[in-house]
């Protein structure tokens, strides 16, 4: 396998930094942040420039937050100069090295990629497999608390089979060891990390197992197979194999008939947006922390918007005035 190199000097090139900085503006929701980097473009260009030369690039603090939807989730966020530097890392030296390696099957975090892809693979997988085999069985997968589990070690050594150029390398690395625990999921550097994070896990479905059907989006992954009692098989195997890996799989993992429902990606096995039974209760939940100031007003609005349009009905949740 060849290894990377020249790759550092990529990210020290203006123009580059200059397409991560418009792709930061370009991301951000707040006017005001915007303005100010318009405003101050220059000065931060010329300072990022600066630092990536005489490689004294030392990552700056997080601001760590909580989501609780779908689940219970810790983000993160970045300042300006993070932002842009992570942008850069991930696009010169993260994207050359690690996307030649991925399978098609892993749909997270790429061009022409996502959750679209991996519901489109889905149902292709079930049309064929339904004329090939009519009765077939699905094992789902699903990793328990994935980005937070994920072992520097094994990752770095996973990054160090893919680039040799050596101060790429130091600033990748730094980005990794700048969380005591896994990674953060709000960076662009940890989403591509993570997806490569299982590469050797898709090669082994593939290869070993001889799945020919399977699709994976970050930690949830689905294997097709007319044969429950190899599937079976296929499980204890993939254990054993995320066991070297420092991971689990979580109590969502289960086989499934054909004609069972299960949800992928938001959807379930007959292509159907999911309509939750427990809305009103997680409104509630959201309702309460909103009131409790752990959540913000737009973070509240946003669910309710959310939650109405999936279910297409008007949600009565806000407790009785007594």
């Amino acid at each position: 396998m060849k290894r990377m190199g020249n790759l550092y000097q990529n990210i020290c090139q203006m123009e580059n930094i200059k397409s991560a900085y418009n792709e930061v503006c370009k991301n951000t929701n707040n006017k005001r942040r915007v303005e100010n980097l318009r405003e101050y473009k220059s000065i931060y260009i010329s300072r990022i420039h600066d630092i990536l030369i005489n490689k004294n690039y030392v990552v700056g603090p997080y601001n760590v937050f909580t989501i609780y939807e779908p689940k219970e989730r810790l983000i993160v966020s970045q300042n300006v100069q993070d932002k842009i530097i992570n942008h850069l890392v991930s696009r010169f030296i993260l994207y050359p090295a690690i996307l030649p390696c991925l399978l098609d099957v892993n749909v997270a975090s790429r061009k022409d990629m996502g959750t679209s892809r991996g519901l489109e693979l889905a149902q292709e997988f079930h049309r064929k497999c339904k004329i090939k085999y009519k009765e077939y069985y699905i094992l789902k997968c699903d990793i328990s608390k994935f980005f937070a589990s994920i072992n520097h070690d094994i990752l770095k050594q996973k990054i160090l089979r893919r680039i040799k150029d050596k101060d790429a390398l130091k600033i990748v690395f730094d980005i990794i060891d700048s969380n005591t625990n896994g990674l953060f999921i709000g960076a662009m550097t940890s989403q591509i990390l993570a997806i490569f994070y299982l590469n050797d896990l898709d090669y082994f479905i593939k290869e070993k197992l001889k799945i020919k059907y399977y699709v994976r989006y970050q930690d949830d992954f689905l294997l097709f197979h007319p044969d429950k009692q190899y599937l079976k098989y296929c499980l204890q195997e993939i254990k054993k194999f995320l066991s070297k890996e420092k991971l689990i799989l979580n109590a969502k993992t289960r086989i499934y008939k054909n004609t069972n429902n299960f949800l992928f990606l938001g959807r379930n096995s007959f292509g159907k947006y999911a309509r939750y039974r427990n809305v009103k209760r997680k409104l509630k939940a959201k309702y309460y922390l909103y009131t409790v100031g752990h959540i913000s007003l737009n973070s509240f609005t946003s669910s309710l918007i959310c939650y109405k349009g999936l279910c297409n009905k008007n949600l009565k949740f806000m407790p009785k005035k007594r």
